[in-house]
């Protein structure tokens, strides 16, 4: 069964994924359903894998290229993807679409949210595949909005921030908001305001000063380090705000924000330094806009 063409007939159940790793048949009633993941039918999960089979954007690539069994690094290299960090972001989605299996971790299962919304605007979609979909984005919102885990995930990155920072690498620093990570400036795009500038002399040491002001509302997290070793810290510099200019990810024109702030992502910066050939250090990542 694929999305394009359902079957007729009564609607398969929706099974729940159990504490012992079972599934039971859930009452058809939306409302009456308990809390947690579910697990696909059989007839929902060869109607998605259908779905995904025939999919022409970047998650239907890497899932076809996992079939063939090649590595997180090979498929990143033959999709020109500068990390194989990117695999495994689509990886998560893959996962929950076709097993139910949904992550935890506040930031992906936001991410993942999105690319269900994203599935269920296909007019196509069975009723089965639809209810199955519906009550896991339930579970994965609930997820992005589980505060505990929230501040448990910011501390984790706060922590490999300042782990980052302490070996003192030469290059161009990426840094973004937990807010603006978590609430992309340019929803549409999935592009947020993630500031590119370069590490020599005091630059960090000023940059961490700011977050004791007015000018920034909460830490600052440490994305990625572009390691300039053997180069102009400064040219490297020009070259990425030259390139975010000339495809109009936009600077910021806040006073109070500095000249170092763009509407990107990470997926962008990554290819600049991949074609500069820098070496990507990943400190933190962040959720992937869709393609």
């Amino acid at each position: 069964m694929s999305l394009e063409d359902p079957a007729s007939g009564p609607e398969a159940p929706i099974l729940p994924i159990g504490e012992d790793g079972g599934a039971e048949e859930l009452s058809p009633t939306l409302g009456e359903l308990s809390v947690g993941p579910v697990r696909p039918s059989p007839e929902v999960h060869q109607e998605l894998l259908e779905w995904l089979i025939a999919d022409e954007s970047r998650l239907g690539q890497v899932y076809r290229a996992q079939s063939e069994g090649l590595s997180a690094d090979a498929i990143a290299e033959r999709f020109e993807l500068a990390t194989s960090n990117f695999v495994w972001n689509y990886s998560q989605k893959i996962r929950a679409l076709l097993d139910g299996e949904l992550p935890v971790a506040p930031s992906v299962a936001l991410d993942v949210a999105r690319k269900f919304r994203s599935i269920l605007r296909l007019k196509s979609l069975s009723l089965s595949a639809r209810e199955y979909l519906e009550r896991n984005l339930a579970e994965l919102e609930r997820r992005a909005d589980d505060e505990t885990q929230r501040v448990v995930e910011v501390q984790r990155a706060k922590e490999q921030t300042e782990q980052a920072e302490s070996r003192n690498d030469v290059g161009i620093y990426v840094y973004a908001l937990p807010h603006y990570l978590r609430y992309p400036f340019d929803s549409a795009s999935g592009r947020t305001l993630m500031k590119v500038g370069r590490s020599d002399s005091d630059v960090i040491q000023r940059f961490r000063n700011q977050t004791r002001t007015t000018a920034l509302p909460e830490e600052p997290i440490l994305l990625r380090i572009y390691q300039t070793d053997g180069r102009s810290n400064s040219e490297a510099e020009r070259d990425f705000h030259r390139v975010l200019g000339a495809a109009d990810h936009s600077r910021s024109v806040a006073r109070s924000a500095g000249r170092e702030w763009f509407v990107t992502s990470l997926r962008f910066l990554d290819e600049i330094a991949r074609l500069c050939r820098l070496p990507i250090v990943v400190v933190n990542d962040a959720a992937l806009e869709d393609d």
